[in-house]
């Protein structure tokens, strides 16, 4: 069995991702836009996955204070045993989502969602 995270890292794509959508200033800081990219890999079906190579950004425990992602995670993701690494997943997967979108005619956070 795999050991989780205690913590969620960022690929070098993903900071530079999270870069650009930061100077946007359509989110508060980069964990709200970390968060928003998990629910956006999630809304678009991402499977169970991992990340290689990431860099440590936020304590898992920080991150999802209630563990209300991990919960949510384990119902969406019944058969993964390591939360962690399925939150750094989703969340690096949306960031990859979202810069596809915004590199083609996406000026609006709305539009995010189209």
């Amino acid at each position: 069995m795999e050991r989780d995270r205690e913590s969620v890292g960022l690929t070098p794509s993903s900071v530079a991702a999270l870069a650009r959508i930061e100077a946007l200033g359509w989110f508060g800081d980069g964990q709200d836009i970390a968060r928003f990219a998990l629910a956006y890999a999630i809304r678009a079906g991402a499977e169970e996955g991992s990340s290689p190579n990431t860099e440590t950004r936020w304590a898992a425990g920080n991150f999802d204070k209630t563990g209300e992602i991990r919960a949510l995670l384990g119902g969406l993701y019944p058969k993964c045993d390591t939360p962690v690494r399925q939150m750094e997943f989703l969340v690096n997967e949306g960031l990859r989502m979202m810069l596809d979108k915004l590199n083609g005619d996406v000026s609006t956070p709305d539009q995010l969602m189209g």
